[in-house]
């Protein structure tokens, strides 16, 4: 099986979240690639995903598996930031098929938020076949 830790003991889907995060915002802050008239429509909402992604794997790692109510919430933590994996998805989209970014940078940061998808997936899938629930 796949370690899910970094050498912190950091998980490494929320390392690879931050990885993401700090793309995002480099990406949408530069106003070369993003112009004024997308802040609100596109790189806001992009922001707010990639940020709440985070927030939903910090907040799954911290409840614990052993209690039911805990654990269903936790799969559901996980559950919802897939769901905003592929929100940002569909933005990253927009934002190609609007000339902000070009097909490299497009598949660059499609792999990034795919990467994030598949590990929040093993993990979601792991603590399934662990519990005894």
């Amino acid at each position: 099986m796949e370690n899910i830790f970094n050498k912190n003991d950091e998980l490494k889907v929320i390392v690879l979240t931050k990885r993401l995060i700090k793309h995002t915002m480099t990406i949408t802050d530069n106003q070369n690639r993003f112009p004024k008239k997308a802040r609100f429509t596109l790189v806001a909402p992009m922001q707010k995903t990639v940020i709440e992604i985070y927030k939903l794997l910090l907040k799954a790692n911290y409840l614990n598996t052993n209690i039911k109510e805990q654990f269903t919430q936790r799969q559901l933590c996980q559950s919802e930031a897939i769901y905003n994996c592929d929100v940002l998805l569909l933005y990253i989209e927009l934002a190609l098929d609007s000339n902000y970014i070009n097909d490299k940078s497009c598949e660059y940061w499609v792999r990034q938020v795919m990467e994030v998808k598949k590990m929040i997936f093993s993990w979601k899938n792991g603590d399934a076949k662990r519990s005894s629930f």
